[in-house]
């Protein structure tokens, strides 16, 4: 058993199975009791506030906990389980099989290193048996079936790991590869994307995802997972994997400028518009964060444009529809209907810069875009009244309105994970603030 200084698990008083949400509990409500601060000139509570720090900053860490556990052998099985699973987990640890079952994996773990792939694979699948929820065991037979080109059994092992824990990175990862090698592109590139959510900094998802992205012809997306990727070798030390990258990088920069790369490139944004719109215009709390994980940098920023633009023409239309102006000019009203989506986007910027939360540029667009659709779907039915009601265009204008505010909240909640508290008073000022923009290049132009 690991000494008492390392036994994280015991300095937060959890035990192995606690989620996330119950680490950030223990630790918040430890740290209020022994915060240098409540006790001051007290070394015994600072060095106690210090081993509550250094067990949080490990066990809050997906990826540091993981490895602590198998360090320290820690008979973890936090995957959020069901009732019947945990029972079964249970059972397994009275009956004293978890070690047995270990004792497997270490004999796999030395077969794989002598490459004695179907061997250690016997070994992994033994341990599996004993223990149905040993995601490592099931990882490392994942990485057995590619050296040996199973990609039906790597399929079914991400599937099984999946089901048990759908937040671990490397089995969307080797989904994503075993799907390719099958050949079905898109859905790698599906398996790539959602490895990367799980875990932004995945350098082989972002080259293998870009090497997908090349042989569906969207050329600037695989240069951009590219260079992503590219950029991550290096911070990891694989020169070679950069050298790769800079390769297949310079292979399609040299073709990237060709005319039917930039026509596919049209077509595909208008696809992706399409489909983001399909995937959460019905469902924006949701769906909204996987329709943008899902899509690139560049895609992403191209349907957040796309959707500004389109609110530009409908709410243009309707201000065509329900107003009569001394100079009724395109220009003007189109440059007017552009306010909401650019002081959106540049809110947001300044929002997220202030509260020092994760995302960009590109993130502030997407968001401002996706929430301004269905409200210039409102304004463009409401022009679409032959006869103007007031009844009618107040319930569009309503409609649209709360979807508008329902959508950029979710945005900035999941998307830039900006804590709910701050986002219930931000959003609804950056709509005011948004109007008020509104209204006055409105009193400028036409006035």
């Amino acid at each position: 058993m690991m000494g008492q200084s390392q036994d994280y698990y015991s300095i937060l008083q959890l035990s192995p199975d606690a989620t996330l949400e119950d680490i950030k509990t223990a630790f918040r409500r430890l740290a209020r009791k022994y915060h240098p601060d409540v006790n001051p000139n007290n070394t015994e509570t600072t060095e106690k506030f210090q081993q509550i720090s250094q067990a949080y900053e490990v066990l809050s860490d997906e990826k540091k906990r993981r490895s602590y556990d198998f360090d320290y052998h820690v008979p973890r099985y936090n995957y959020n389980l069901n009732r019947s699973q945990k029972t079964t987990v249970k059972n397994q640890r009275e009956s004293g099989s978890e070690g047995q079952a270990k004792k497997f994996y270490n004999q796999g773990l030395k077969k794989s290193q002598n490459k004695q792939y179907q061997k250690a694979i016997a070994e992994y699948t033994k341990a599996i048996n004993i223990e149905p929820y040993f995601i490592d065991a099931y990882l490392k037979r994942c990485e057995m079936y590619y050296k040996l080109g199973n990609h039906q059994g790597i399929l079914d092992d991400c599937y099984q790991i999946i089901k048990i824990n759908p937040s671990i990175a490397k089995a969307f990862y080797y989904q994503g590869r075993a799907r390719y090698s099958l050949g079905y592109v898109q859905g790698a590139i599906d398996s790539y994307s959602e490895a990367i959510r799980q875990e932004p900094h995945y350098a082989q998802a972002y080259y293998y995802r870009g090497i997908a992205y090349r042989d569906t012809k969207e050329t600037l997306s695989a240069i951009e997972d590219l260079q992503i990727a590219g950029d991550l070798f290096i911070a990891e030390g694989n020169q070679n994997a950069y050298l790769l990258v800079k390769q297949n990088i310079s292979t399609l920069t040299r073709a990237n400028w060709q005319l039917d790369h930039l026509v596919g490139g049209c077509l595909k944004a208008l696809q992706n518009s399409f489909k983001t719109a399909n995937i959460y215009l019905l469902r924006p709390q949701g769906k909204l964060h996987p329709a943008f994980v899902r899509l690139s940098d560049t895609q992403a920023l191209g349907v957040g444009i796309a959707y500004g633009f389109l609110f530009d023409l409908c709410a243009a239309s309707a201000t065509y529809h329900f107003w009569e102006f001394k100079n009724p000019h395109w220009g003007y009203v189109l440059f007017l209907n552009a306010i909401p989506f650019l002081v959106l986007t540049f809110m947001g910027g300044i929002v997220r810069l202030l509260m020092g939360n994760s995302g960009n540029f590109i993130a502030d667009a997407f968001i401002a875009g996706t929430s301004l659709l269905p409200l210039g779907l409102s304004l463009l039915l409401m022009g679409l009244i032959s006869i103007p009601q007031l009844i009618l265009v107040i319930s569009f204008l309503i409609f649209g309105g709360f979807y508008c505010l329902l959508t950029l909240y979710t945005g900035y909640t999941q998307i830039v994970n900006l804590p709910e508290g701050i986002a219930s008073f931000v959003v609804p000022l950056m709509i005011v603030v948004s109007s008020w923009f509104y209204y006055l290049t409105f009193a400028l132009i036409f006035s």
